[in-house]
């Protein structure tokens, strides 16, 4: 039960953190972490599509370095193909920081 909570307070503040970054493109329509099994998904609607891209990272990490937190996507995989290239090429083992106002809710339910 626990978990869960913890999985739904990351989940919404990694949903907004990354809405914010991916504003240009598109917007967050669902995200849900499951941190038991290292899951997390997502569901985008990119601007001109019709049909949103799912995307699923598996076996992430999220880690704290000199004061600041990463995620790290080690695995992801999507709806789309073109989407599993750039992402392998450019997003594959790169941590991306979470935004410290999401950082401090992370230290607490960590």
């Amino acid at each position: 039960m626990i978990r869960n909570l913890k999985d739904k307070t990351l989940s919404r503040g990694l949903a907004l953190a990354l809405d914010k970054r991916i504003r240009q493109y598109g917007r967050i329509l669902d995200l849900q972490l499951d941190s038991r099994n290292k899951r997390l998904e997502l569901e985008i609607l990119l601007k001109g599509e019709v049909e949103p891209l799912r995307v699923r990272i598996e076996n992430y990490e999220v880690r704290e370095e000199a004061g600041h937190w990463y995620l790290l996507a080690k695995e992801l995989k999507s709806s789309r193909e073109w989407i599993d290239i750039l992402a392998r090429e450019y997003l594959s083992q790169r941590p991306i920081e979470i935004p410290e106002r999401y950082a401090k809710m992370l230290r607490m339910v960590i």
